[in-house]
């Protein structure tokens, strides 16, 4: 009996303890003008532009973007996924991509330093 109280009791903590160890990973997906980007546009007049927004609010109020940001001509994303065809498969789902008004190159990014941006 005083086994099957101890086994009763410690059930939670196992059952609690495997729901952390599967934590999404980190991937980092790094954007750059595609090949039907019109360079006489600016960047609101592009068609699939005000699509591309959208579709990166969504993933935002999903929590799937950890943070954005620009760098010179490419803009960055950290999202939030299972493995790197998860990753790739959710980012594929914007059509600015699917029409090649952006391209995308997607990289595991595992953090060494995690420092606090405000």
């Amino acid at each position: 009996m005083r086994l099957f109280l101890l086994l009763l009791f410690l059930l939670p903590c196992f059952v609690f303890s495997q729901e952390d160890t599967k934590q999404k990973s980190q991937f980092i997906a790094l954007y750059t003008i595609g090949e039907h980007w019109d360079s006489e546009k600016q960047p609101h007049e592009q068609e699939y532009f005000k699509e591309h927004s959208g579709f990166l609010s969504k993933l935002r109020k999903e929590k799937k973007i950890v943070m954005g940001a620009r760098y010179a001509d490419t803009g960055m994303i950290i999202i939030l996924a299972d493995n790197l065809e998860a990753a790739k498969s959710m980012l594929f789902e914007d059509i600015a991509l699917q029409q090649k008004l952006f391209n995308v190159e997607i990289h595991h990014f595992n953090a060494f330093y995690k420092g606090c941006l405000e």
